[in-house]
């Protein structure tokens, strides 16, 4: 291989997947529906699977809170939805994520009680959780951010006296861990470098003698 070619070679292994991070969000804007036992979404290359906690419904709508826009998810025991009969929600991605940010809310003022979102890993471990008060009458939501390194999925639930778990659900941004090059790409990477090495050193013992 001349050196023109193995330059060209050496560009096309920079552009090799790197530790390059994928942001994005989940606003579920896109969906609607009522009642699916499970919901798919990409955005990007990243996948998240929306599931019931310990229930068997999911709803996809208005919440009549700014910061949710049009559509946000809950669960349900129930079909249709009946008051205390939610449950919480599981949101679980495809990759490690090491960080996001969930919003959530309704407009019913119902839910004075601990929004706790929690994150496990892919082996069901628990990573951690964070905590925030949701207080009676607040109709613009509010929102979390966890960062736990290994994060595969989250359960976002309340603990109010009356209608737990009857907030509506989005991700505000989340930010998947940073992809680590295969074995393969490793190994052409170290076997050009070999082979720019290998025609250094012949250049070198061709040289005329002075």
């Amino acid at each position: 291989m001349n050196p023109k070619a193995m330059i060209v070679a050496l560009c096309a292994l920079g552009a090799l997947p790197g530790a390059a991070d994928a942001a994005t969000a989940f606003d579920l804007e896109g969906e609607a529906g009522y009642y699916d036992a499970s919901r798919i979404i990409t955005d990007g290359d990243l996948v998240l699977t929306i599931t019931p906690e310990g229930a068997d419904y999911l709803y996809f709508g208005g919440f009549g809170v700014g910061r949710l826009g049009a559509s946000a998810v809950t669960a349900s025991v129930y079909n249709p939805l009946q008051p205390d009969g939610f449950a919480p929600v599981r949101f679980t991605f495809d990759r490690a994520i090491s960080s996001i940010t969930f919003n959530f809310g309704d407009a019913g003022g119902d839910d004075d009680g601990a929004v706790t979102i929690a994150a496990y890993s892919a082996g069901g471990d628990l990573l951690g959780s964070v905590t925030e008060t949701y207080g009676a009458g607040a109709d613009q939501g509010g929102s979390l951010t966890l960062a736990f390194a290994g994060a595969r999925y989250f359960v976002a639930s309340t603990d109010a006296a009356s209608n737990p778990h009857s907030l509506g659900w989005d991700i505000g941004a989340v930010q998947a861990a940073g992809a680590v090059p295969e074995p393969s790409a490793w190994a052409l990477m170290v076997l050009g470098f070999g082979v720019i090495g290998a025609l250094g050193r012949s250049r070198i013992r061709t040289a005329p003698l002075a």
